[in-house]
């Protein structure tokens, strides 16, 4: 048989029940960090992130044939060079006299690292003493870096310069 107790009146029936803030904190918690983890692959996502070339990891791969033309280039001397007068906003080339009788491809590539949309390639075409001058007065201000290639007698060169070009007067 079982006992039954008797249930006083002055006790209540059921325990009182209290406000507990735990399950809004949690919720609330794991909701603003749900927001701040989206707010970041938002930003994340939005940024803009130009190689310096669209081929750049191609051109790493051909590193050596590069270094190769960079070498072969200084072994040359001063005779081959690359100087910028961010003032005058121009850009002078100067390659070896007796390449030009065997010069057969040749391009003068300006790139901006910060935007990859305004690189320009301006073909070599030096004087007959070896020079030539490259206007620059549409680009923007800022770094750039002149990359000046070419082949002759079969041999490819390479050399390399950077400028930083002041706001146009």
């Amino acid at each position: 048989m079982t006992q039954m107790i008797p249930i006083h009146p002055d006790l209540p029936l059921s325990p009182s029940r209290r406000w507990d803030p735990w399950p809004i904190g949690i919720t609330a918690f794991l909701v603003v960090f749900a927001a701040c983890v989206g707010s970041f692959i938002a930003f994340a996502v939005g940024q803009q992130n130009d190689l310096v070339r669209p081929d750049y990891y191609e051109e790493e791969i051909r590193y050596q044939t590069q270094m190769n033309r960079i070498e072969r280039t200084r072994a040359i001397g001063p005779s081959a060079t690359v100087a910028s007068d961010p003032a005058a906003r121009k850009l002078t080339v100067r390659i070896p006299v007796p390449h030009l009788g065997t010069l057969s491809a040749g391009t003068v590539q300006l790139y901006r690292p910060s935007d990859a949309g305004r690189d320009r390639v301006v073909k070599l075409a030096p004087a007959v003493d070896g020079r030539q001058v490259v206007s620059l007065p549409d680009l923007e201000p800022g770094l750039w870096r002149a990359r000046v290639r070419w082949t002759s007698g079969g041999l490819e060169y390479s050399m390399d310069d950077s400028l930083v070009l002041p706001p146009k007067r």
